[in-house]
């Protein structure tokens, strides 16, 4: 064989080496999949996720279709048979019209699922107790006198602890019209008001419970010297409230999500933005850590140029977390959208490969791990309707 074959031969290899380096991201070897789940409207999806064990898993979302009335919605229920996810016949108690954004139970008779309705008006809290839902009236949430067209009210995230404590977070506008906080808890009976008010502006997208006295909530609100919306992350010590320091180092920073493996290992994702102004920077992931005695903000990855962010987060141990939301691939004038999931090992956070359904725009929106099993869940959107994914372990 020539010296020139030899070399073209090596060349060949390395060049194909390289498109796939390039195509893949470095990081965890991928097991995830895509598993099926139903679209039964013209519109479909599936935002949160609940593991009450590993066979009762639950994926909650919305549907759409011309053939509903009013604002032509209602809410998807889907449960986990070891297989695919199965819609939950009935899951649409009135009203309809509710999205959900948050999930979570104690146990199989134990579920609650939150969000909105009357298009982000008010808020919607609907529970499931082993055979049916109903819809559970949540908290009075005091607003403009004007009336709801000003409202922008909804629930973002639900945490259980047990069938008489929950809590969920999220925001509203009250009488002065201010966006601001909202956390409610359940006890049992009914849900209730508890202050939690944070700079004017502020919303809460995450809540975690380590305990009856432990829990935190993230979001974002307010500003710092360095930043044009800050971080905001609030801690219940069992009496109240409190706002806890955490980082800012872009003008834009927000948390989605937070998850609690114990009392000193709790992380947040959201993400940040350089200077929204300079014309260049691109929304890029943004991961911090509790370890007991202050939030610092971890070194985590991006895919590509465009941009990448993260909605939610689960915690199995010190050495196993996952956090999930999508990156933007930009080809020429063209973006599209694709799932992003990111592992810690206990040292660094990298990049786990995960699949797109179709070709079209793909994102990740929640992710649970069930305790007892070594699988982790995904869900989101895609071009094609509801998606979500499981890794094997």
């Amino acid at each position: 064989m020539s010296q020139f074959a030899t070399r073209g031969r090596f060349l060949i290899i390395a060049l194909v080496a390289a498109i796939v380096a390039w195509s893949l991201p470095a990081g965890a070897a991928s097991a995830w999949s895509i598993v099926p789940s139903p679209n039964p409207g013209t519109a479909n999806s599936i935002n949160a996720l609940a593991a009450l064990s590993p066979t009762e898993v639950w994926g909650i979302g919305s549907v759409s279709s011309s053939s509903y009335s009013g604002c032509k919605g209602r809410t998807l229920a889907t449960r986990w048979n070891g297989s695919a996810f199965v819609e939950v016949i009935p899951a649409t108690p009135t009203p309809l019209c509710a999205a959900i954004n948050g999930a979570a139970g104690s146990s199989i008779s134990d579920l609650w699922a939150v969000g909105s309705t009357n298009n982000a008006r008010d808020v919607h809290i609907r529970h499931w107790d082993g055979a049916m839902w109903s819809t559970v009236t949540g908290a009075t949430i005091p607003g403009p006198s004007i009336g709801r067209r000003q409202r922008s009210t909804m629930l973002n995230a639900v945490t259980t602890l047990s069938s008489t404590n929950a809590w969920t977070v999220g925001t509203a506008v009250y009488p002065d019209f201010s966006n601001n906080n909202v956390v409610e808890h359940w006890d049992g009976s009914s849900w209730t008001l508890v202050p939690a008010m944070g700079p004017t502006g502020s919303r809460l997208t995450g809540v975690a419970a380590v305990n009856a006295n432990d829990i935190w909530a993230v979001g974002s609100g307010g500003f710092s010297d360095t930043a044009a919306l800050a971080t905001l992350i609030m801690h219940w010590n069992g009496t109240a409230f409190a706002k806890v320091a955490s980082p800012n180092s872009n003008r834009l920073n927000f948390l989605s999500g937070v998850s609690a493996a114990s009392s000193k290992d709790v992380w947040a994702v959201g993400n940040s933005v350089k200077d929204p102004n300079d014309g260049v920077s691109v929304t890029r992931t943004l991961i911090q850590h509790w370890n007991g005695s202050a939030w610092l903000t971890i070194p985590s990855p991006n895919v590509g140029a465009g941009n990448n962010s993260l909605a939610a987060v689960v915690a199995r141990s010190a050495t196993d977390a996952w956090a999930v939301g999508f990156y933007d691939a930009i080809s020429g004038d063209f973006l599209t959208r694709h799932t992003l999931a990111l592992h810690w090992n206990g040292a660094a956070w990298s990049v786990s490969t995960t699949p797109n359904s179709g070709t079209g725009d793909n994102w990740l929106t929640s992710v649970v791990a069930p305790t007892g099993s070594t699988q982790v869940f995904a869900s989101g959107n895609s071009a094609n309707g509801t998606l979500v994914e499981l890794f094997a372990g």
